[in-house]
């Protein structure tokens, strides 16, 4: 993984304006000859009414504006985790990097961890979660996590019990050096919650696995 992560968006906002110019629409005025032989002068009807509506005082000027259009903010400090289909119910760790700049997992085996310097879930970016496949005495939190079929649910919660619902839209293993991290931890307009754990075999000279597994999963709004 990068040797420090961080994700920069920069944010460009632009306002764009349309300016009205008005003029008059009247006609020139025009000569007639009367029934007598003498000439008058004829104006037109818009052009009269030109000039009366310039005659109008600025409380009649009438202006519109658009409403502002927010964006709901959904972002919650991650408690606690539960995956029903794969019978997972952990409490969620805040980490940040290891020396080796790669992303830190709690060291109990049975609690996952969020990396707490990236986004939070329901926020629009790749909020990250990871736990651990399993260690020297067993299955760890994200055993299962290969099991994970498009569509299944992922519910997170904070400390007050306000709850998301992300659904998985997809699923991918990468080599353990050469996993795309800024798919995984980059910003995205979309609200993405990234699962992550190791898996494939075990490689003794390394100690761990060989492959990465993320389970990527999006808000259910």
């Amino acid at each position: 993984m990068w040797k420090f992560l961080s994700i920069l968006l920069l944010m460009l906002m632009v306002s764009c304006g349309q300016t009205q110019s008005t003029g008059s629409s009247g006609q020139p005025d025009k000569e007639r000859v009367n029934d007598q032989g003498e000439a008058t002068e004829e104006v037109d009807d818009s052009a009269k009414q030109t000039d009366h509506n310039s005659n109008q005082g600025d409380d009649h000027i009438q202006t519109t504006s658009s409403p502002i259009i927010t964006d709901p903010e959904y972002g919650i400090k991650p408690e606690t985790i539960q995956i029903d289909s794969i019978g997972v119910d952990s409490v969620v760790e805040g980490v940040g990097l290891m020396e080796n700049g790669e992303m830190a997992v709690p060291e109990d085996f049975r609690i996952t961890g969020w990396y707490e310097q990236g986004a939070k879930p329901g926020e629009r970016g790749s909020a990250v979660i990871a736990g651990h496949v399993d260690d020297k005495t067993g299955p760890g939190v994200f055993f299962d996590l290969e099991d994970l079929q498009k569509g299944d649910e992922v519910e997170v919660l904070n400390d007050k019990g306000d709850k998301l619902v992300f659904e998985v839209v997809d699923k991918q293993v990468f080599p353990m050096d050469d996993a795309p991290v800024k798919d995984i931890f980059g910003y995205t307009s979309r609200r993405m919650l990234n699962l992550v754990t190791c898996t494939g075999p075990f490689d003794e000279s390394r100690g761990g696995h060989i492959d990465r597994l993320v389970v990527y999963t999006e808000l259910k709004e």
